[in-house]
Parts: structure tokens; C-alpha cells; sequence
């Protein structure tokens, strides 16, 4: 699962999604838009609609790649370990492997549950180009650090078991949802940056032509 405000959904995040598919041998990466993200209280997001559609629009033609509405539809603020629960627990119940950046591990202590989260579900965090900024590996707390492990392997514990922490290095493409913004409001091209639906679609709803205070 790889979480986030997706606001827009650019080329980073499916070379992300695509390229842990590949390395983890899963079936599926769901991407989960968030309807208000607890860590991003000061800047207003594009309407929930707009950032779907763009993240239906993305993922066409992306077999193993989907949308999942379930924090959208939950219209508030969701935390990370009520959302892997609620999958855990539901109808079919899955084995969640939460996805994300190793700088937003560096900054785990400031999640709900942080201890919880890392000993019930595994993450697989990936570390981005020099070139994208943030925090490496060397920023993880001894609580996260101590818990990396080498990838699943045939007989070993099952992905989504939890409790362990898998490093991936992938050439994802150094390229943010701010960085698509910003270009928006200094009318510059995005189409290097997002898939050409989505700029289509930006283009047309005349989306972040200018950044918008909370």
C-alpha cells in the first residue's frame, strides 16, 4: 500500500509502486489518496474528486497497479495504523506491506502508534535519488534500523507477517507533487513530470495555478 495525499499523482509515484511490485513478487500495490493528511495541516489539497480522477486516469493501462477509496471515503483525518487494521481485519483480509519513502521513516516517531505500527506490519521503504533531498537511512531511530531484514524468501516468514523493515534501492525519478505545483503556479510544463492524462486534466480543471493556504 502506498499512501499519500497524491496531490497530483506524478511519475515518481508509479515508478515507485511499479519497481516495488517488481522486487517484492507481490500481486498488487493498492494507492490509497488520503481524504486530509495529519501531517500536511497548513496547505489546502486539490478536491478529493480531482485527485482521484487523476489517480484513475494515471493508473489505466497499469496492470497490478489500483485506486483504493477507502481513506477518501472516510472523509477526515485517517491514521496509518487504523487504515492496515481495517484491511487486516476486513473482507477478503490481507497482509499489508505499507510503502514509502525512507525519509518519511526518519520522521516515524511523530505518527500515531509508531512502536505498534512497526511490530504489526512490515514496511518496505525505498530510497530515492541523492537528488530528491530528505533524510537517508542514517536518520532512522534504532527502533526502525533494528528491524531491517533482508527481502522474503521461499520457507521464511511471510510478506505482511510484520515487524520487519525491507530497504529497497530504486531508481524512482526525482520528482515531488510540490515540484508539479510549483511549475503550475510559474506556468511552466509539467508533461516531464506527470503521465499525459493527468496533465491533461490539470490543464483543463485549471489546477494549482497557484498555491493555496489551509
Amino acid at each position: 500500500m502506498l499512501g499519500g495525499s497524491f496531490d497530483p499523482v506524478h511519475r515518481g509515484h508509479l515508478a515507485l509502486a511499479w519497481q516495488a511490485l517488481r522486487a517484492l513478487g507481490i500481486d498488487r500495490v493498492l494507492l490509497l489518496p488520503c481524504a486530509d493528511p495529519p501531517h500536511k495541516p497548513d496547505r489546502a489539497l486539490a478536491a478529493r474528486h480531482h485527485r482521484l480522477e487523476m489517480l484513475y486516469l494515471a493508473l489505466e493501462d497499469r496492470p497490478g497497479l489500483q485506486v483504493s477509496t477507502f481513506e477518501i471515503a472516510q472523509r477526515g483525518v485517517c491514521f496509518t495504523i487504523d487504515t492496515l487494521r481495517a484491511f487486516r481485519f476486513g473482507t477478503p483480509a490481507l497482509a499489508p506491506v505499507f510503502l514509502c519513502g525512507s525519509d518519511a521513516l526518519a520522521d516515524i516517531a511523530s505518527w500515531r502508534e509508531h512502536e505498534a505500527l512497526l511490530a504489526e506490519f512490515d514496511f518496505a521503504a525505498v530510497t530515492r535519488p541523492r537528488d530528491a533531498g530528505g533524510p537517508r537511512h542514517e536518520a532512522w531511530l534504532d527502533l526502525v534500523a533494528g528491524r531491517v531484514a533482508p527481502l522474503p524468501t521461499p520457507g521464511g516468514p511471510a510478506l505482511g507477517a510484520g515487524g520487519r523493515v525491507y530497504s529497497l534501492t530504486l531508481s524512482t525519478l526525482a520528482v515531488s507533487s510540490s515540484l508539479v505545483r510549483a511549475r503550475r503556479a510559474s506556468q511552466e510544463p509539467i508533461e516531464d513530470l506527470v503521465p499525459p492524462r493527468v496533465a491533461r486534466y490539470i490543464q483543463r480543471h485549471a489546477l494549482y495555478l497557484e498555491e493555496v493556504p489551509r
